[in-house]
Parts: structure tokens; C-alpha cells; sequence
């Protein structure tokens, strides 16, 4: 996984330390900031929420689930999948 947050506290980029799937769209992932005058240890959340391009061979369950946030997107505004 490649994705950087920086710290909330000092705004130094973290990297992450451990991460495990907790369900096919969801991921745990814990950052430590590089700054070790810092240190701050965190836990972040990735979830797949909706898709922008369909799957050439659709798994029919994870297809189900992200048709199900249509609801999400509508709640916050996001734009209409194609």
C-alpha cells in the first residue's frame, strides 16, 4: 500500500507500519510519523466506497456491496458513477 498521511500533529509525512484487510473493502492500516521528535502512532481506514469504472470480471458479491453505496453517494454529494 502507497498511501501517505501526513501527521495531524506535526504534518510530517508517516509511513505505515502494520495493516490488515478487515473485510475485501476495508483496510486497517497503522501510521507512525517519520518525525521522531514527534513519534505519533495512529490507526487509519481505507474502504473502497464506489466504483468510477466497472470491473472487466465482476466478483457478483463485491459487485452487490458497492451498488449498495449508491446510498453514500447521495448522502454526501459525491458524483454519479459511470
Amino acid at each position: 500500500m502507497s498511501h501517505r498521511f501526513k501527521c495531524p500533529h506535526c504534518k510530517t509525512h508517516s509511513r505505515i507500519r502494520t495493516s490488515r484487510p478487515l473485510s475485501t473493502l476495508i483496510l486497517e492500516a497503522t501510521y507512525q510519523c517519520n518525525n521522531v521528535e514527534c513519534g505519533h502512532t495512529f490507526v487509519a481506514y481505507v474502504e473502497i466506497v464506489y466504483t468510477l469504472s466497472p470491473s472487466a470480471c465482476p466478483d457478483p458479491e463485491i459487485a452487490a456491496q458497492l451498488k449498495q453505496s449508491e446510498r453514500w453517494k447521495q448522502k454526501h454529494g459525491a458524483a454519479q458513477a459511470g
